[in-house]
Formats: C-alpha cells, structure tokens, sequence
C-alpha cells in the first residue's frame, strides 16, 4: 500500500506547478542571453561557434535566475569558469574511451560532494559534468579544446553583463517579493495561531542572506529591519496563540490579519505603507479594559499577557509601516525607538564554523552519508552509462549519460519525482520539436525566433514546474543543434530511447545502493529536541538569574531550533515519499515534531516576556524546573527514558508559592511563569508520551 502510495505522490509532485515560482520578467533577460550568440552564429555563417556559446549562456542564465542579486555574479562566474574548465577537460580525453570514463568518475564524485555545500554549489556541479559528458564526444587538439571552452565562457560571461545590466528598475525586487510573502504568511499566522511559521522563518533568512551580500546604505538597513521585524512579528503571533481564550483577541486578529496583508502589497510594489486599519483603536481598547478589570492572580493572567502581548505587536507593525514609507521615499529618518531600547531586533544568525572546504573533507570520509553515497553512485552510474552509450549503434549517445545525470539525486524521494519529469518531459521535448524540425525545416529568422521563445519559456517555469522546464530544455537543445546536424527523424527517435535508457540507469543504480531518510530523519528529529533543549535552557536562566544570563544567547539558541526543525521536515517530507523498505517511521517523527512545534510556541511566549520586561527580576525557585524540563529534553533528543513524572508538580508548586502574594514584583512573575509554563509541560509530557516513555503522565488539561 505504501509503495503505491509513494509512487502516487512522487507522480503528483513531478507533475506540480508552483505558479508563485514563474519569472516572465527575469526570464526575457536569459532568453536574450541564449539568443545573441545563436543569432551571431548564424549571421557570420559560424553556426557550432554560436550553438557552443550558447550552451556556456543556457546554464548561466539557470544560475541567474536563482541568484537574482549583483551578488550572484560570483554563481554566474563559478558556473561559467566550472564549464568552460569542464569543456576543455572534456574535448582533451574525447576519443579515448578509458580516459573519459576516468574522468567521468572523478567529476561525478567531486559534483556529489557539492550537495553539503547548498543548491548554488550543485548547479555548479552539476553544470560542470555536462560539460565533460557533451564535449567528451568532440575530440580537438589543445588549441581548438581551448577555443571551445573560450566560447562557452564568451556566452556565460554575456549571461553575467545582462544580469547586471538589465536589472529591475525597483530597488531591492528580489528582497521585496520575498518579503511580501512573509508579510502574507504572517497574516495567514495572525489569522489561524495554528498555521505553521516555518515558510515565514525560512524565507526571512532567505532575504536577510540577500541582504548580507548588498553594501551597506540607509536603504538596506531599512529593508533589514523589515526583515527583523518580521522575525519579531512571528514570534509575538506564535506567543499570542498561547491566550486564545481571551475574547477580545479575534478583533485583534482581524485587524491584524488586515494590516499585514496590506503591508505585504506595499512591500511588494512600493508604494506608501498602509497604516492602521479601522476598528482596531476600539478592539485594542476593549482589551485594556478587560485587562484593568481582570482578577488578580493567575486567573487574570492570560489576558495581562494578552495585553502585553498585543502592545509589543502593534509597536513592531506602526515601525515597519515607517520603514515601508522610508522606502517609498514618503519620509526617509531615523526610526524612532524607546530610550535605552536597541535600535534592532537582537536575532543574529550565527557564524558558519565549518568552511567549505571542510564541509567537502567530512563528506567525503564520512561513507554513511547521503553525500558520500550520491558522490559514489554518480562516480560509478555516469561512467557506466557513458560507456553503454559508446556501444549503443546509434549517434549522439551522450544523452544517456545526461539523463542519468540529471535524474539522479541523493534520495529516493527527488530521483523518483525527478525520474519521473525528466523521462516524460525529454520524451516529449525531443519529439516535439525534433519532429518540428524535420518537418518544417525553419530558416534562420525563424529559428532564432523559436530558440529566444523556448528559451524565455523555460526560464520562465525554472521554479515553478520541472516537468514543464524539462519540456521546454529539451527542445531547445534540440533546436541549437539542428543547424549543426541531427535534424533526421531516425535522430529525434534515438534521443528518445537515451532518455529512458539513461532514466533507467539512475533509478536502477539508486534502487540497488539506495539512501534511505531513516537515519536521517532519526538524527534529525533529535537534534531538534537537543536544540529546543538548549533553548530552553537559555530562555529560563533569564528567569532564574537575569544578570549572568546572556540575552543574545536566546536568539542565537531560537535560530538553531528553527533551522534544526527545518532539517527535520524537509527530512520528514523525504521519508513520506520513500516505500515502506526504506524503514522510516514516518509517524513517530511527525507526532515528535508536533509536539516540538507546541514547545517552541511556549519558548517563544516566555522569551517575548522577559525580553519585554521593563524590570527584571530573580526568580531561583524556577531552577529546579528548568533543570528538569531541559533534562528531560535531552533525555529524549538521545532516545532515552525521560523523567517527566515530578514536571507537573513542580509546576503547580510555583503556582502556589505565591497564593499569599499578589502585589510585589517576584510574586507577579513567579505567577505568570506558573501560567505559562503550564502548556509547555503538557507538551514535554506529551513528546516524552509519543515517544513511547512508559513513565510519561497523561497531558494535563
């Protein structure tokens, strides 16, 4: 059943359109850079010279696309230099079987390699072995190897002058839609507490790593703090959903809801921040009069929080509607802040410690990891097909070899679905316009035509649909070689049966020395708990002793959980498209990071707290439950018996500790702690219950 299942949702997810992933815009400037040295080529009756520099453009402007920002040349250049290296090596060994395939083997494991280092490095790698595979079958002296990898770089190299000159006349549009789409997740948040920050977090990174690579001015400061802010909102809305029983937070959230949603399309288009919705003053104001007449003690807490809470939120909206009006050049000053209050949200991300080199150095020893094995399996598949295409009887066998490449991916989950669009989609590429081509035979006005139309279309689906992108890909090969040969059907016919030799390849290697997610998914799951463990720690020592503890060591602490958990669902998403040999309990790790999830929301809540606390106070009788509960985390992170029997208890007991004291400062935060640490031992109980911890309480309600 399940395999069945996996095999439905690897062919839904080869089939899905992303439509937010289209990029008409972005795409007409690759287009352009596909379609000049064609042009070129045909007008000055050069024909292979255009048709090689337009393959150096082709993966370039994929590099672009990915990479929008002046930045991003240094992907465009890596691309463009790992090419042209790559067709030299590649046209030096063609001819001679042995060398080639040796060769073969040892860019294969060096593009493997590449996947610990992010997406950017794998295109690079990736693009990189093409480059042999292709110009492997072209035999040439020094000096015309040379002369063709001088033209792929000529084409990569206008690739990167276009991307620098045909930007977007709006400042920062990479950063703004991305943004926008926070701001429009942050709205979703504000609306449903139980919808998932996870996108919001993440593509808040995204744009602030964006941002880290701009210089330094007035206006990137600016989009950084929209950036911050967005941090800060999450974290207030995950904090608010821990009060839902207040009544007067759904106005609120309403307004909220609306407010963010309009900060989103001024974002987006840059136009003038929208400012304070109607209705909201009143909504706010009834709860400041709930909060005055609430009981004293812990059954006025939640709406003191409440109060708080939506105080804390509605500054952090009022200084992104200022940063936005910054921007659209309405008022360019200084933002105003609280005296003694930081200027920026302290939620720095931590410094990479490991280089890339020694990233690659780990991968490569370590033989248990996915890297290792995608490193090995393409050392061994590509020369394996490679060498099958040599002994198949028809010409141009290299698109064995290519689809192989591209087919294959570290788990089972993307070689399926890539497997799956790769195959249909080439099928139907080179039928389509080899058949397009036999048939009408199109002359070089046309032909140009079709090239920059295909091209732009390509472009245009990159991250919205594989499927489609490898349709579009596919035929314009097809179309750049047809002046230079391989316009007869018996051709278009071979390209097809390389496509589904070289499909099968790749998934009969991975099937035969796969990678199953379940180790992965294990560890990652765990180092989430171990992550929301540290958390944890460094959250409440603020509590326990507010003056030794650190309050960056929070931040940098929140950063690590959310990029673990991060980890763990993509993990888990991979585990689900696996069958059931691959031995992932995809269930347990989906109750584990349910209950991680309802943790971080409480972290979240009693960090807000204290980092909003105008005095602070000590508060030791908190020590022994903190110890606890972080005991218990790592207990669990490490698959151990978790001691969580005394938790509830120990909770109660700081509730009582202040029954006779309502009035002073340390009884007023010992009862708030009492309150808000209540959800947050329920959901230690219950993760160390779905983890199967015999000596588990049932969750407290």
């Amino acid at each position: 059943m399940r395999s069945s299942a996996s095999l439905r949702r690897a062919i839904a997810a080869a089939l899905a359109i992303d439509s937010t992933g289209f990029a008409p815009l972005v795409a007409l400037r690759g287009a352009i850079g596909v379609a000049i040295p064609v042009s070129i080529g045909l007008a000055t009756n050069h024909p292979a010279e255009g048709a090689i520099a337009a393959a150096g453009a082709l993966p370039a402007g994929a590099a672009a696309l990915g990479n929008r920002q002046l930045a991003g040349h240094r992907i465009i250049a890596a691309t463009a230099v790992g090419m042209a290296l790559s067709t030299f090596a590649g046209g030096l060994v063609a001819g001679h079987l042995v060398a080639t395939l040796l060769v073969l083997a040892g860019w294969g494991f060096a593009a493997g390699l590449t996947v610990v280092l992010g997406r950017d490095a794998t295109v690079v790698g990736i693009q990189a072995v093409i480059g042999v595979v292709v110009f492997g079958r072209f035999p040439g002296s020094v000096s015309s190897c040379a002369l063709h990898a001088g033209w792929v770089l000529a084409g990569a190299g206008l690739q990167g002058v276009l991307a620098a000159v045909l930007r977007s006349p709006m400042r920062f549009a990479a950063e703004r839609r991305i943004l926008a789409s926070v701001y429009d997740q942050l709205a979703s948040i504000a609306r449903d507490p139980d919808h998932t920050g996870t996108v919001a977090a993440s593509q808040t990174a995204a744009a602030s790593a964006m941002l880290d690579r701009r210089s330094p001015d007035d206006d990137v400061a600016l989009v950084r703090g929209i950036a911050d802010e967005a941090e800060r909102i999450r974290i207030e809305l995950q904090s608010l959903a821990t009060a839902k029983q207040v009544d007067e937070l759904p106005a609120i959230s309403a307004a909220v809801t609306s407010w963010l949603q309009r900060l989103a399309g001024s974002i987006r288009d840059g136009s003038a921040a929208p400012g304070e919705p109607d209705g909201l003053d009143d909504a706010v104001r009834r709860l400041h009069d709930a909060r005055v007449a609430a009981p004293a003690g812990r059954r006025g807490t939640a709406v003191r929080y409440a109060e708080a809470r939506v105080s804390a939120l509605l500054g952090q909206l009022r200084a992104v509607d200022r940063m936005v009006d910054a921007l659209a050049g309405i008022r360019r000053i200084a933002l105003p802040h609280r005296p003694n209050a930081p200027t920026q949200l302290a939620l720095a991300l931590p410094r990479q410690t490991a280089t890339a080199a020694q990233r690659l150095r780990d991968a490569a020893v370590d033989t248990r990891s996915s890297a290792f094995r995608h490193a090995v399996r393409l050392a061994v598949l590509l020369p394996a097909a490679e060498a099958l295409s040599h002994a198949l009887p028809w010409q141009r066998g290299y698109w064995v070899t290519l689809t192989a490449l591209l087919v294959l991916k570290p788990d089972y989950a993307a070689t399926s679905q890539r497997g799956i669009a790769r195959i249909a989609g080439t099928a139907i590429g080179v039928l389509a316009a080899g058949g397009f081509v036999v048939e009408v035979h199109p002359g070089t006005a046309l032909l140009v035509t079709l090239i920059a139309v295909t091209s732009w279309a390509a472009y245009t689906c990159f991250a919205a649909s594989y499927a489609i992108y490898t349709v579009l890909i596919t035929a314009l090969v097809v179309l750049l070689l047809s002046p230079i040969g391989g316009a007869e059907l018996s051709t278009v016919a071979d390209r097809g049966l390389d496509t589904l030799i070289g499909g099968a390849i790749a998934l009969a290697g991975y099937l035969v020395w796969p990678t199953w997610e379940k180790r992965s998914l294990e560890a990652s799951v765990d180092g989430v708990l171990a992550a929301l463990a540290t958390y944890a720690d460094t959250v409440l020592s603020r509590y326990v002793d507010p003056d030794s503890a650190d309050p960056a060591a929070a931040g940098h602490a929140a950063v690590a959980a959310r990029r673990a958990r991060m980890v763990a669902v993509e993990s888990l998403e991979r585990a689900t498209g696996e069958p059931r040999r691959g031995g992932a309990d995809v269930a347990d790790a989906a109750r584990r990071l349910a209950a991680a999830r309802r943790i971080v929301i409480s972290l979240h809540a009693l960090r807000a707290t204290v980092d909003d606390a105008a005095e602070h106070v000590s508060v030791p009788e908190l020590a022994p439950l903190r110890d606890a509960m972080v005991e218990a985390l790592k207990a669990v992170s490490r698959r151990q018996r978790a001691q969580v029997s005394e938790l509830r208890s120990m909770q109660e007991n700081l509730d009582a500790d202040v029954a006779g004291d309502l009035h002073g400062l340390h009884a007023r935060r010992l009862a708030l702690l009492a309150a808000q640490l209540d959800p947050l031992v329920d959901s230690i109980d219950t993760l160390a219950h779905v983890s199967g911890d015999a000596s588990a309480q049932p969750p407290h309600v």
